[in-house]
Parts: structure tokens; sequence; C-alpha cells
């Protein structure tokens, strides 16, 4: 298996593709159940890093039902470091991912960040307080029920609302009529509705920082810079990526280095306790 990807990697290369998730993706079922299979798509995405592609390292599909399983094929790209540890991390409860279940998900943010603080690595997460993370639900549903109400679609009640800021997942929620949800859905494509109408909405409903980060990355659409190889957007989205920062690595020493800044920020874990409090 190894061998065959390999091959596919380098004509990836040679046809002057960018770059490729790569590390058996939604085929890790496969890999994961043959000897030396999991130790397979280390190499691979090793391979892609060697030959200088964006490697979005898979780690987004579930392979395994063992905690222990799952945690160890993520650190061998979470600890030596690639482009995007996780082809996709899913922000929800395993029960409600329609990719089959992601390898981390909604249930493993606070053992990732601990990881993060054992290893002192930055996987890209940061601990959030209960009162940040209700503050930023609450916004997010009621800029979403605002969306509906502007764009005559079907209404979302205040006990929505409510329901989503504190839910863990969609058994947590009321109960919708689907059929009138989807056939919103369907009169919408007719209208034609695109993105600047749901920035407008926002706009007109005093959302105007989420309107703005929406307008940005329509622009980003527009523009096309972040498809460039290992392209990430900053706060401000500008484009970082291997064109305008260099991969310029020399050997151990010579990489990504955590800042004062980040290192604080990954360390503030709840619940920590304090040498000085202990009497």
């Amino acid at each position: 298996m190894l061998y065959l990807e390999s091959r596919c990697i380098f004509i990836t290369k040679g046809a002057g593709v960018q770059g490729l998730q790569n590390g058996a993706v939604s085929c890790i079922g496969m890999t994961g159940a043959v000897p030396s299979g999991i130790r397979a798509v280390l190499a691979e995405n090793l391979i892609a890093s060697m030959l200088d592609l964006e490697v979005a390292s898979a780690n987004d599909q579930t392979f395994s039902h063992s905690d222990i399983r799952r945690t160890a094929r993520t650190l061998m790209q979470m600890l030596p470091g690639t482009d995007f540890i996780f082809s996709g991390y899913s922000a929800v409860p395993n029960y409600d991912n329609m990719f089959a279940g992601s390898n981390f998900d909604a249930e493993d943010f606070d053992d990732y960040n601990i990881l993060q603080r054992d290893l002192m690595v930055d996987g890209g997460l940061r601990p959030v307080t209960e009162e940040e993370t209700i503050a930023i639900r609450n916004k997010a549903a009621r800029a979403i029920q605002a969306v509906f109400r502007e764009l005559s679609l079907p209404l979302i009640s205040d006990e929505e609302v409510e329901a989503a800021t504190y839910a863990h997942g969609s058994k947590d929620m009321p109960a919708r009529n689907v059929v009138e949800d989807l056939a919103a859905v369907e009169e919408m494509m007719k209208r034609n509705i695109t993105g600047l109408d749901i920035v407008g909405a926002l706009s007109c409903s005093g959302f105007e920082d989420i309107a703005s980060n929406i307008l940005n990355m329509l622009r980003q659409r527009v523009t096309g810079d972040y498809l460039q190889t290992s392209a990430i957007l900053d706060r401000q989205f500008d484009v970082v990526s291997a064109v305008n920062d260099i991969n310029d690595y020399q050997g151990p020493g010579t990489g990504y280095r955590i800042s004062a800044e980040r290192w604080a920020e990954i360390k503030n874990i709840a619940g920590v306790v304090q040498p000085s409090s202990i009497e």
C-alpha cells in the first residue's frame, strides 16, 4: 500500500499539484487493519513533506473505538509537525458527524488541550472558559436566527437559541419542521441567495463583526490566494503560505517554535492547582 501511495504522491508532484490530503484519510480503516499499516501512514506523510507538498495529514475519519489507538495515530503527526495535523477536526459529537465519525471530535477538546500542554506542542487549539463558550455560542445562535428572519426562512425561536447555547449536540435541540426547512432550502436556491445576502442580513441585524468576517471570506474566494501551498489566514485575513513564508527548515531547532504568548495561552488550563494556593 505504501509503494502504491508513494507512486500517487510522486505523480501528484509531477503534475504540478501543490498539495494533497494523505494519511489514508477515508480508507484509514483498511490501513489500520493490516500489520504496520499505521506506520505506513506516517511514512506517507513524510514522503509528501520531503517533496515539499502541502500535507493535510488526515486524522479525520475514525478507524478505532480505542482511545489509545486513535491518540497514538494522531501523535505521529502532532509531535514532529505537519502543515495540518487534521484534514478535519470535528466540532460536533461523534453521533452528529455525517462523515462516518471523526478521529477527534468535540468530546476530545479538553484532552487535546492537555496533550498540547504535556508535550509543549502547538496543535491549534486553546483553552476557553465556560463563560466565553456560552457567550460565543449564544451570539452565534442569535446571528443565525437573524439571518433566517431577514431572508424569510423558517423562523428560529428564542427557545431554540437558548437550547443551542447550552446543547452538547442535536439530541439536546427542540424538534424542527424538517419538511418546511427542506422546502425553504429549495426556495432559497431558486431565489439565488448568495453569501452577500447573508452579509447584508447580519449587518442589518447588528452583527457587524460577523458580517465583516464572512465578507472577508468571500473576498478570499475571489482572490484565491488561500489556495497556495500550506496557506492559512491570520487574524487580519492575510494569507501566509509557502509562497510568502518559504519553508527554510534546515534541521532540529530551525522550525516553528511556540512564542511565549502562545505558550502561556496553551498552559492556561482550567482547574490547574497553583503552587501558591497550597497551604
